[in-house]
């Protein structure tokens, strides 16, 4: 390769990296600030896969200790296990009630659907580094559907 074809490919290289660099950029200012329902939906996706550290990357403060605790005492591979057994058994989830209750906080109402029952749970939520986690859930309610999971609506009374 002769000396004019090196320069050649080296300005050509480094334009490339600099467009792809500028363009990088432009896309990080003009991305949409993640929701506080982001915190659920990493949550329920480390569950179902059993993954750990993500779990706990969704919690912050004393419900994040607390969990830590939870880990060490059963184990990170039992940790994981229950994840994936307690995740197997929701049908499905919503959000609902969004609150943003001041700088980098929130709260919602999260109702988690099982076969027989649904769960409804408020959380209250912290934006710290760049993610929404949960920093408190009140305990879960149960409350009876009108229509159980699965049954057909011609059947419901």
């Amino acid at each position: 390769m002769n000396s004019s074809m090196k320069n050649t490919s080296a300005v050509v290289l480094t334009l490339l990296l600099i467009s792809g660099t500028v363009y990088y950029s432009y896309r990080q200012r003009n991305r949409k600030p993640e929701e506080p329902e982001s915190a659920i939906w990493r949550m329920m996706e480390s569950s179902r896969d059993g993954d750990v550290h993500g779990y706990l990357e969704c919690f912050t403060g004393g419900t994040r200790t607390q969990l830590e605790a939870t880990v060490r005492e059963m184990t990170p591979a039992k940790f994981a296990g229950y994840l994936r057994e307690t995740s197997a058994a929701i049908k499905g989830v919503a959000v609902y009630g969004v609150q943003h209750t001041g700088e980098g906080a929130a709260g919602f109402v999260v109702e988690y659907v099982y076969q027989s029952q649904n769960e409804k749970q408020r959380m209250s939520l912290k934006f710290e580094n760049g993610l929404w986690r949960i920093l408190s859930a009140e305990v879960s309610q149960r409350v009876q559907p009108l229509i159980p999971y699965g049954k057909p609506v011609t059947e419901a009374q």
